[in-house]
């Protein structure tokens, strides 16, 4: 038995329906785009904000770190010919100075020759019990400071910075970093350097914590599947001076595990890292320790700290993709609706039309 053909108007209304499902996925694949490119582009504003606000908390604390040294530059300078009152300065510093955890005095070679070759008062919070100051002379412990670089430096120099990290002497574990300033007699010679220690690990703790945040409030699909974001300081050679990873913090270079992806520039993005030009709308892509990212780097004021965000693209495409979805839905099923009622709604009234109309019966057929 032969099949029975189509007449010309379910013909006309087939391609005409078929014409309106195409424009309308057209038109919804574009809406479906430009809500993904809306979303990244959301998503990468909502990592630089919060690193801007990371990096506010960390140059305050660097910042308290700064006032109190300098606070007492003056009385320091003014009170060379009073060596027993250094060590009563430094826990001074260290009291006042909340985030200072342990504060010394470095006399060049024999400045007070009737105290030791040495000589470097030195105060720092008791570990076990934080509230209490203690206080040495390191230089009668035969800590020869002399000879390091951090000290050399900054009297060849003259002039303040930050040091290199380094753990602390007393527990080994506990990472810092001095904040370093020359002291001058009336000649304005350097005959000591101040330097005041912050824990490295407050930085750590407030980076975890802003991580955290993000990751459960504003990624939660990201977090459902463990594909969270990481913050961490580097230094300008690239070497950790935070991670959530203990075994990273000054023992690995965060330059040696980034690599190229899909034609990026690695080289390219070293030097705006250290430059701090990040750009802020559309973030590149490459690999970091073999996994595909998105970087966020800022320069932290005053040092030569950079932070710096890594986040794995999945946990920004896998947003771009639903919310991309969820605007193809909405878009798509009310115009799949509305071409279905038109070319049901048309065939009927095309059909009367042509019945109507003179031969119309066998214009119907054909």
């Amino acid at each position: 038995m032969e099949k029975k053909q189509k007449s010309l108007v379910e013909r006309l209304l087939g391609r005409l329906l078929v014409c309106m499902i195409i424009i309308v996925l057209g038109i919804s694949y574009i809406l479906f785009y430009l809500e993904k490119q809306a979303t990244r582009q959301f998503y990468s504003e909502i990592y630089h904000n919060k690193m801007l606000i990371t990096n506010e908390y960390t140059r305050r604390v660097i910042s308290d770190v700064y006032v109190a040294v300098t606070n007492n530059l003056y009385y320091l300078e003014h009170s060379l010919d009073k060596p027993d009152i250094h060590e009563a300065a430094m826990e001074r510093i260290v009291k006042n100075g909340t985030r200072v955890r342990s504060c010394g005095l470095s006399f060049v070679k024999d400045y007070y020759p009737q105290k030791s070759h040495l000589f470097c008062p030195f105060a720092w919070r008791d570990p076990a019990h934080p509230d209490e100051v203690l206080s040495q002379n390191k230089g009668d412990d035969g800590y020869d400071y002399l000879t390091t670089n951090w000290f050399k430096d900054v009297v060849e120099s003259d002039s303040a910075r930050w040091s290199e990290p380094f753990y602390d002497g007393y527990d080994e574990s506990t990472p810092l970093s001095s904040y370093m300033v020359p002291i001058h007699d009336q000649t304005g010679r350097v005959v000591a350097v101040l330097g005041a220690d912050i824990s490295l690990d407050w930085f750590a703790n407030k980076l975890s914590e802003a991580d955290s945040i993000i990751n459960e409030n504003k990624m939660l699909m990201a977090s459902m599947f463990n594909i969270k974001s990481k913050s961490f300081i580097i230094n300008h050679d690239g070497t950790y001076i935070t991670h959530s990873d203990e075994k990273f913090i000054m023992k690995d270079n965060f330059f040696r595990q980034l690599e190229a992806y899909d034609g990026s520039n690695r080289e390219g993005v070293v030097i705006k890292i250290l430059n701090g030009d990040e750009d802020k709308k559309s973030p590149e892509k490459f690999l970091v320790g073999g996994t595909e990212c998105y970087l966020f780097y800022m320069p932290v004021k005053y040092t030569q700290w950079i932070l710096v965000t890594v986040v794995p693209c999945k946990a920004i495409d896998m947003l771009c993709y639903l919310n991309g979805a969820t605007v193809l839905l909405i878009v798509l099923l009310p115009l799949l609706l509305f071409a279905f009622v038109g070319y049901y709604y048309m065939k009927k009234a095309i059909a009367a039309s042509v019945k109507d109309c003179p031969g119309g019966e066998r214009f119907k057929q054909e």
